[in-house]
């Protein structure tokens, strides 16, 4: 399993401090000897509320559901959660261990009475006793809350930093920027009210589900479980997962459940008027998000003619970035500028706000140079283009013969979907995304449209 090595420094650890009403510090980390940055201070309204919210997100990202065979024992550092301030939000997202889980909490201005007072993207560090603290905040506390420390650059030389030193997996990073494309091609499937919802997660097997698939339906009743879908309910495996909304559904006013066309991933929203948790599971446990290729079409027809620098030459921190506001702005077509975001995604530089049905800006403190290994179909694809693999039969619809270690496979459009003889799909069957006989199929009709047959 390949690893990368991460380093988070931080000026002191977070903490929660009672002494004069309730003051939640939450550290940020800094790269080499650069600043801090801070980004907010302030007061929130729902002090009870706003911590267990922090809570759900440490939980979670301290969490793992499965284990391959092969790593057990391998003990891996934790990814500390990300926050990002921007457009007057705050956002915190994370990644459970085994990358099958993402959780993000989003803080509305109407959340808070204070100053956001930077924009970016870091890490924050997130400790057990700070978990601990959060767990005696009540409403009757004034709960203050600082992102980020602008003490760190007075401080001398020989001040101590705290230090985490971490081999991060490689699949957590992939599957960190592959989740934000699955969430832009959601739709909304069910809208509860937080009751019904509540005693719906409640009536969920306590044990592990990973190994028999559910489906959410709506009856008359409310919702209840199936394991024969229709295609009408929402799809997920390992009911486990959904344990961090339940004791914070009484306090929501809805959870709205939302899926991707092929039921590979499921969006669990609660909304809490001025703050949100968002929670998207991927098909399977042992799946993950790391292995998923629905943005690899969009990265392999990049047209030139209309570069990716010039939509990212748009992104000023922006809470909301939508296609068709862009699209009107730089005179591009709406679904070229949709292709963009998608790569952008890809890259690290843009979250998908389902609630709000829009992109926003930040970017992943990692280290992005990496992102170019992540997509090996990717640059197979290419391979196969530059050494001239790619016969095509026909344009519409699509056929070609695609020729790859000496075995010719073919690719034909069938309904509007693209197949292919290969072993990888015949195992995945296009729910993982295109293979790379499909890309390099696709890219060779976009690049020679008036040669194609």
């Amino acid at each position: 399993m390949a690893h990368f090595a991460h380093t988070y420094r931080y000026a002191e650890p977070s903490s929660l401090d009672f002494s004069s009403g309730a003051h939640i510090r939450l550290a940020t980390s800094s790269p080499g000897t650069s600043p801090h940055p801070h980004f907010f201070d302030g007061v929130l309204h729902q002090p009870q509320l706003a911590a267990q919210l922090l809570s759900a997100v440490h939980l979670l990202v301290g969490s793992r559901f499965f284990t391959p065979a092969n790593s057990v024992g391998l003990a891996i550092a934790l990814a500390d959660p990300v926050v990002t301030s921007g457009g007057g939000m705050l956002r915190l997202e994370g990644f459970s261990a085994c990358c099958s889980t993402y959780i993000r909490v989003d803080l509305e201005p109407q959340a808070y009475a204070g100053d956001v007072v930077g924009k970016g993207t870091t890490n924050i560090d997130f400790n057990a006793p700070m978990r601990a603290a959060l767990a005696k905040v009540r409403d009757a506390d004034s709960l203050a809350l600082s992102v980020g420390n602008t003490e760190f650059a007075l401080r001398t030389a020989g001040t101590s930093v705290v230090e985490k030193k971490v081999e991060l997996p490689l699949r957590w990073l992939r599957s960190m920027v592959a989740v934000q494309t699955y969430q832009a091609a959601m739709r909304k499937v069910f809208e509860v009210d937080a009751i019904p919802a509540l005693r719906f997660l409640r009536s969920l097997p306590r044990a592990s589900t990973s190994k028999t698939p559910l489906w959410v339906m709506a009856g008359p009743q409310g919702l209840r479980t199936t394991t024969q879908g229709d295609g009408a309910g929402v799809r997920f495996t390992d009911s486990t997962r959904l344990r961090v909304l339940e004791s914070l559904l009484p306090k929501a006013k809805t959870l709205t459940l939302y899926a991707d066309a092929q039921q590979q991933a499921s969006a669990w929203c609660l909304d809490f008027g001025s703050m949100r948790l968002t929670l998207v599971l991927s098909a399977e446990v042992w799946r993950g998000f790391s292995g998923e290729g629905q943005a690899l079409n969009a990265l392999m027809l990049a047209d030139d003619r209309r570069p990716l620098s010039t939509v990212r030459a748009q992104l000023n921190w922006q809470a909301a970035l939508h296609a068709d506001a862009l699209a009107a702005q730089l005179q591009w077509p709406v679904p070229d500028v949709d292709n963009a975001l998608q790569m952008l995604g890809v890259a690290g530089l843009v979250g998908f706000d389902l609630m709000h049905s829009a992109y926003f800006h930040r970017v992943l403190p990692f280290d992005l140079s990496l992102l170019e290994d992540m997509s090996p179909r990717l640059a197979d694809a290419r391979a196969l283009l530059r050494e001239g693999a790619v016969h095509l039969v026909s344009a519409a619809p699509l056929e070609a013969l695609v020729r790859s270690a000496d075995v010719s496979y073919r690719v034909r459009e069938v309904d509007g979907l693209m197949r292919c003889t290969c072993p990888w799909f015949a195992k995945h069957q296009g729910e993982r995304g295109p293979c790379k006989h499909v890309l390099a199929a696709q890219a060779a009709l976009n690049l020679n449209p008036s040669e194609s047959p």
